[in-house]
């Protein structure tokens, strides 16, 4: 098979893009404009709006299309965005992972919810504490807060419910990490623990304590009965399962929530698995697709998914 003449000579295509490059398309992608970029990168707009033209020559293709005093991303554009923010992660945990000693001692943050702290994690963090020395820093979030600050880079790692239907093209890495249940939760006074039917059409007699609408757990409930082709009589809304004991505690109505049938949150209440009903669910870690964690945080991840096989 003949070799094309000068081949020797002729110079990969990615020669050609540098880092800096591929920061401005990523910012102009997310700010949708060259001015808002600039602010952001402390570039003037001439030179933002050369990068991005030097990119489009590079890939022979149009990524952003003005549109009045506005510009327009085009699908080639989501789609080398997703791939440039996975190279970006990429690099940007490389001064991470370079040196093993340092990151024995830089802190790790995780975001999770209120309910999976205080009754998954507390004695997964105490075993990684007595192996490692890292400050661990957990901040409260839902599942949207979660994506958002592992995105900005102001989480290393959540822990979450998970999708339904997770999106195929997200900047995010999700691992599983272990299976949970859904619950019905009352005080045991309440109308509904005399029930002897366990269904969604005797649960929705009551009034309802659930997590607000985009959660993950809200999401399966209301599928489930729109399955069945009821209506529930919501009350009171929640942005976590910790906040909806709280409330079902105050005698507002039967939560749903996602938990597991043996934790400590509902000791004292009248609990019931939905599994059958609204399945199962995992829940996962998640961090920016592309970046490679430290030895630390593998670990962390681990014991937490080795602590409830």
């Amino acid at each position: 098979m003949g070799v094309p003449p000068n081949s020797q000579n002729v110079q990969p295509r990615a020669s050609e893009l540098s880092v800096q490059q591929m920061q401005t398309f990523q910012c102009v992608f997310e700010e949708n404009g060259y001015a808002p970029a600039a602010r952001r990168l402390q570039l003037s707009v001439p030179t933002v709006w050369q990068q991005i033209q030097a990119v489009e020559r590079l890939y022979e293709a149009t990524f952003f299309e003005k549109e009045g005093r506005r510009i327009v991303s085009t699908l080639k554009a989501q789609q080398l965005y997703d791939q440039f923010s996975e190279i970006l992660a990429g690099i940007d945990s490389t001064f991470e992972t370079v040196s093993d000693e340092r990151s024995e001692y830089e802190s790790i943050t995780l975001v999770t919810g209120v309910r999976m702290l205080m009754e998954d994690l507390v004695v997964p963090l105490k075993h990684f504490r007595d192996e490692f020395e890292n400050t661990l820093v957990i901040r409260h979030g839902n599942n949207r807060l979660a994506e958002e600050m592992v995105l900005s880079g102001e989480a290393d790692l959540a822990l979450t419910l998970e999708a339904e239907s997770p999106r195929s093209t997200s900047r995010i890495h999700f691992e599983p990490a272990y299976f949970i249940d859904f619950l019905a939760i009352a005080e045991k006074s309440h109308p509904y623990c005399q029930a002897k039917q366990n269904s969604l059409r005797e649960l929705v007699k009551h009034d309802l304590v659930v997590t607000v609408p985009g959660t993950h757990g809200r999401d399966a409930f209301e599928h489930a009965i729109h399955r069945e082709h009821l209506n529930a009589r919501v009350t009171v809304e929640t942005d976590n399962s910790g906040f909806t004991i709280a409330c079902v505690r105050a005698g507002l109505g039967v939560g749903v929530v996602a938990g597991r049938l043996d934790g400590h949150l509902c000791d004292g209440l009248f609990v019931r698995s939905l599994r059958k009903q609204l399945g199962r669910r995992q829940i996962v870690f998640m961090w920016k697709r592309g970046r490679k964690l430290t030895g630390p945080m593998k670990r962390l991840v681990e014991i937490v998914q080795k602590s409830h096989q």
